[in-house]
């Protein structure tokens, strides 16, 4: 890329960045002035804290009822996945783990995520625009913006797991065996954010086997009538399985330190859960779920919004990235254009949105149905890479959608501060 292609990429991106920063300033601002301020709410801080002070539980946990802390053979625990923890580490360093600024943290995660996104498209050959509409569509147009203005714990966990994915797989689209190596990295780290991003780990790693180990066939050989010959994957596969694997084997040394379990984070041990006749995931939960997930956003005799603020609602109206992606795959039948990716994304989309339903709750108190932004992801991986022609110039009623989801979305970040 010469110095005038990345001046073309590299203003719009400033823009947006500016953008995404001062509507923060002003959310805050709305909120008292709240930008720099700690959460309550940001137990990864206490869990870092406590870290530094050589220990894998929460001291004087019970001091915490607010927090959602699981209690195992007496101990208090910090119940969910620790990789925001560390990322916490050098700020609670500096600050102390009562002085980190949580709400700036995550609004450093939403642009962190944006600028992800941004670049991916940059990377795979999209105009400056549709880079733009990309990159605002699944933040600031997404149930992401809300949540990267509040730094509580859930809300850094989806926060830091969206920008984590999105540099995933921006590193994804390069070259080269470090690059790859690099999108693994971070993709596990995503799943020690949010567990089930382990789907989207999975998809880069088996697209990685096959581009490592299936190749068109030479003239003359046996497979010729199939088109291909298989050969052993090399280092190209095997380092970026190591990568992630080495991730994986730190989170469950943690967690078998802690619970004796290697896949239990702590949630099981959350009062409120061991309280459930049927425990935190059931498949009872998966139909009132899915329910939940389209209860519409109506209007009032006096033009009123009205939704619900607990366990979701229309995740097209959250989310209008899926709805548009839904418009996209109708069009894709229809013409019988579909490609592989289409199919394997949709599958690994309905594969994490059903195991997001089969939890207790989709969330709790929230705007919109921030669980599903989990799945803009798969939407990534389907059309940074499409398959139907090159990059075409975004159409007018796209940006509409884009600006009328920033502002939906916007409107949502508000609401919350004031219901």
């Amino acid at each position: 890329m010469n110095k005038q292609t990345r001046a073309a990429y590299g203003r719009p991106l400033c823009f947006l960045l500016g953008g995404l920063a001062l509507s923060y300033l002003l959310v805050h601002s709305l909120a008292g002035g709240t930008l720099l301020a700690h959460s309550p709410y940001d137990s990864y801080a206490l869990m870092a804290g406590n870290w530094l002070a050589g220990r894998n539980y929460i001291a004087g946990g019970e001091n915490y009822p607010w927090l959602e802390l699981a209690i195992y053979n007496g101990v208090y625990y910090h119940s969910f996945p620790p990789v925001p923890g560390v990322f916490e580490l050098p700020w609670v360093l500096l600050c102390g783990a009562g002085g980190v600024p949580s709400h700036l943290l995550a609004a450093l995660y939403g642009a962190a995520g944006a600028a992800g996104v941004y670049c991916l498209f940059a990377r795979r050959g999209f105009a400056p625009a549709a880079c733009v509409w990309w990159a605002a569509v699944c933040t600031a147009g997404s149930n992401l913006y809300w949540m990267s203005t509040n730094g509580g714990v859930w809300f850094l966990a989806q926060g830091l797991n969206f920008a984590l994915a999105a540099w995933g797989l921006y590193c994804a689209a390069g070259e080269g065996t470090a690059r790859h190596t690099l999108a693994a990295f971070l993709l596990a780290l995503a799943v020690g954010c949010r567990p089930f991003s382990i789907l989207l780990l999975a998809a880069f790693l088996l697209a990685l086997l096959g581009r490592c180990a299936v190749r068109p066939a030479l003239p003359g050989t046996h497979a010729r009538r199939r088109g291909v010959r298989l050969r052993v994957p090399g280092a190209a596969f095997w380092l970026p399985v190591l990568a992630a694997a080495a991730v994986g084997a730190a989170l469950a040394a943690y967690n078998y330190a802690r619970f004796g379990s290697i896949l239990e984070f702590g949630h099981t041990y959350l009062p409120e859960f061991q309280r459930l006749e049927d425990g935190q995931f059931s498949a009872k939960y998966l139909l009132p779920n899915l329910k939940n997930l389209l209860r519409p956003v109506t209007l009032t005799a006096g033009l009123d919004l009205q939704f619900p603020v607990f366990n979701g609602f229309l995740l097209f109206a959250a989310n209008p990235v899926f709805l548009w992606w839904a418009v996209r795959l109708c069009g894709k039948a229809v013409r019988r254009s579909a490609a592989l990716r289409d199919g394997a994304a949709l599958f690994c989309f309905a594969a994490g949105l059903a195991a997001l339903c089969l939890h207790e709750t989709l969330g709790g108190w929230q705007f919109g149905a921030r669980y599903t932004v989990d799945l803009i992801p798969y939407v990534l991986l389907a059309e940074a890479w499409a398959a139907d022609g090159p990059p075409r110039p975004v159409r007018d009623w796209e940006w509409f959608l884009c600006a009328a989801a920033v502002l939906f979305n916007a409107y949502g970040a508000v609401y919350m501060l004031s219901h």
